[in-house]
């Protein structure tokens, strides 16, 4: 779609839909067999989102100078193509190019083809499931994490091909629900957060021996009521320092962590040692955390409805980059796209599903409003979220 690179003079009025009509016409003077499609504009970095005259006095840029808009094609809202159930709320889900892992308060995982087909059920907890994590596929088996109020993790080996899952480790430590857990990118280990405010640091790798877990010598020993699946685990780390539950955690590469808390901190933490390098403090409740390392900027999604974005390598731990807001409930989930420095996903409890430009702040790009209740949960596929 290119047009010639000569200046125009255009009304100061115009808007995004005029810009738009000025660029099909050019467009159509070059080639007649031209459809119409519709297009958004840039100044300085910026989308347009009001008439060019308010954006220019926004900005602070001289109506008097030339002024150089790009323009892309506008991304419009797609369609939900498929609806998959579970018996509860979903609580969790993570996707890859093949599969989609879901974790439910009706106490199971399940795995989907992209197709939405339900291929397995992943049973085992004995409360329900809060998040779940792909570990690495190798070939036809593939190792998944399914963490849950019932204080445990388990660690799971699916062999697509026989359509079997077995628990090979029941990781044990958190003395509170597990809220989140995440992989580090090697697949070795993995970290989980918990209500119990701590962080644990775990390896990923299925072995064929159980950890002694330590009891308090005082406490009675409980009588398990069930056989546990899969031999027992104990952590390799504990990270400590969050003063209320840990509600989403993140590696930003195979040495670091990023946690986020109801404490009104995220703190970014190193894993070789056990120390904390950084904190970042909001002044409310933080759900979720995103992490680019495209753009290398930290995503986070707050019970005051707005979604910021940090620097994590910062010294200021108390500067936000940017906000973004429009939701009108708590953000529940937000996700940086994978292959775009620029564009995020967030959910809420107002039942929608926003997708983002960081050059666009005042809007988001579009809305999905496909949902009937609160969203818990947002991800990528490599053709969708």
């Amino acid at each position: 779609y290119v047009v010639d690179d000569v200046p125009f003079s255009i009304p100061a009025a115009s808007e995004v839909q005029d810009l738009s009509n000025v660029i099909n016409l050019l467009l159509e003077a070059k080639n007649a067999s031209h459809s119409k499609v519709e297009f958004d504009f840039l100044v300085r970095g910026q989308f347009l989102r009001t008439s060019l005259s308010t954006h220019m006095e926004t900005e602070d840029i001289s109506t008097e100078e030339v002024v150089e808009i790009e323009y892309v094609e506008r991304i419009t809202a797609p369609e939900p193509e498929e609806c998959m159930m579970h018996d509860d709320w979903i609580s969790a889900v993570d996707a890859d190019a093949e599969w989609i892992l879901t974790g439910s308060y009706d106490k199971t995982a399940r795995i989907w083809s992209v197709e939405g087909k339900a291929v397995m059920t992943v049973a085992g907890h004995t409360d329900v499931v809060k998040d779940v994590a792909w570990v690495k596929r190798d070939g036809l088996t593939s190792l998944l994490l399914t963490a849950s109020l019932d204080q445990t993790i388990l660690l799971w080996e699916w062999n697509s091909e026989r359509n079997k899952v077995k628990a090979k480790h029941c990781c044990r430590g958190h003395t509170g629900s597990v809220d989140t857990v995440a992989t580090d990118p090697t697949g070795s280990k993995f970290c989980s957060g918990s209500w119990d405010k701590m962080l644990k640091i775990w390896s990923a790798v299925p072995t064929d021996e159980a950890d002694e877990v330590e009891e308090p010598a005082d406490r009675p020993r409980k009588k398990q009521k069930t056989q546990q699946l899969g031999l027992t685990r104990t952590p390799l780390m504990t990270l400590s320092g969050h003063n209320e539950a840990v509600s989403s955690v993140l590696w930003c590469d195979s040495e670091e962590v990023c946690s986020a808390s109801w404490d009104h901190t995220i703190r970014v933490w190193d894993v070789e040692t056990g120390g904390m390098k950084t904190t970042l403090t909001g002044s409310k409740v933080f759900n979720c955390i995103s992490y680019s390392p495209l753009c290398r900027r930290l995503a986070s999604g707050s019970t005051d409805r707005h979604i910021r974005l940090w620097d994590p390598r910062t010294k200021d731990g108390s500067l936000v980059l940017l906000s973004l807001t429009s939701h009108t409930g708590w953000v529940t989930a937000v996700k940086w796209a994978p292959s775009h420095e620029h564009q995020l996903v967030s959910g809420s409890l107002d039942n929608l599903v926003k997708l983002w430009d960081t050059r666009s702040c005042k809007a988001p790009l579009y809305d999905l409003a496909a949902h009937e209740d609160k969203v818990f949960c947002v991800d990528w596929t490599e053709s969708g979220v």
